[in-house]
């Protein structure tokens, strides 16, 4: 039976409620490809697909994926991928009439979007030679703790490498512990349980968000259009240098928008990704874990876990939060945060 990837966006949150739906489109969300906000009229959508096209901060990093694999496939292991990440803000010039009477001043949001590419183009299927077997993409939008981001340095910039950062006895354990790739299904890994990663996910994981325009969720969805178990195939597939996975902050006051776009620009990026590889005598899969901070130089905006103050801050402030307001997006109810928790920020589903 096929899996089914359940994205919910936010005008599904009326059947959780009047009230939590009232909050729900402030809420930062987490998706799979490039997906416009729901609640966006056309003129807003196509001020948000330009600013995501044209994004003010952007990074590339090109690496092998396969090349250590094993692979029988010869192409594969030559082939040389880019991942980009790409961070920008942006005025949102409409709501709708619904909505306006929110109070937020000036309108605005900030936008990550992930992207690979690949020297065969099309789809993923094309890029794994042919191959129909999952392709796991997990996205972990978690923002660490200063100490930690602060490991990944200018000079880590031209390299995916998380060694570095997470240590290589987390790495190794992410390759089986945080596998996402379950027999031919795609799994949500619960990284901040892995002991071996304890000072580094699981910190994260555990550390108090502050209540900043990001998920603190991770999600995986299964990006190959051909294989068997993903039922997004009779969507339009990621293709060669299109977003494959994108955070958005709801909407924001200008000055929100500002602060989570330095933060989100600053923050250590941590992207999985695994899938299944003919060898000659079967198939195997190691996940490819990717790092990447797109201003490397910048001072890390991270969290703290609960009881600490991160270095630098007085008690009673958090580095990242916007200045002049509150931690949490103005009125956001703790309901609306709850069921925006469980919808928009768990993104995926799997059911068998």
């Amino acid at each position: 039976m096929k899996s089914r990837f359940a994205v919910i966006s936010a005008s599904a949150m009326v059947a959780a409620g009047a009230a939590a739906a009232d909050d729900a489109w402030r809420a930062p969300g987490s998706a799979f490809g490039s997906p416009v906000p729901p609640f966006f009229d056309d003129q807003t959508a196509e001020v948000f697909r330009k600013a995501v096209t044209a994004p003010k901060a952007t990074r590339s990093v090109k690496f092998k994926p396969f090349e250590d694999s094993g692979s029988s496939t010869l192409q594969l292991v030559q082939d040389e991928w880019t991942w980009r990440v790409n961070v920008t803000e942006l005025a949102l010039p409409r709501l709708p009439s619904n909505l306006s009477a929110a109070g937020i001043d000036k309108p605005s949001t900030f936008v990550t979007t992930y992207d690979l590419t690949w020297p065969a183009g099309g789809d993923i299927s094309s890029a794994l030679r042919g191959s129909s077997a999952p392709f796991c993409v997990t996205a972990f939008d978690y923002l660490f703790p200063a100490n930690v981001t602060d490991l990944y340095k200018a000079a880590d910039a031209g390299s995916t490498n998380c060694g570095r950062v997470l240590g290589e006895e987390c790495l190794n354990a992410l390759y089986v512990e945080g596998n996402n790739l379950d027999g031919d299904q795609c799994i949500v890994p619960r990284w901040g349980d892995i002991s071996a990663c304890d000072a580094t996910l699981g910190a994260t994981v555990r550390a108090d968000p502050a209540g900043r325009p990001f998920t603190f969720g991770a999600a995986t969805a299964d990006a190959n259009p051909a294989s068997a178990n993903n039922a997004l195939n009779e969507t339009s597939p990621v293709r060669s240098g299109e977003g494959i996975w994108t955070f958005e902050g709801g909407v924001l006051g200008d000055a929100e928008a500002a602060r989570g776009y330095a933060v989100a620009a600053g923050r250590l990026q941590v992207f999985m990704f695994n899938t299944w590889l003919n060898i000659t005598s079967g198939r195997a899969s190691k996940p490819n874990v990717l790092c990447m901070r797109v201003d490397a130089a910048a001072e890390p905006a991270g969290t703290s876990p609960p009881g600490t103050t991160p270095t630098g801050t007085s008690p009673g402030t958090s580095t990242g939060t916007p200045t002049g307001s509150s931690a949490a997006p103005p009125r956001q109810s703790q309901a609306a945060a709850t069921v925006v928790a469980a919808i928009l920020v768990a993104v995926v589903a799997l059911l068998s």
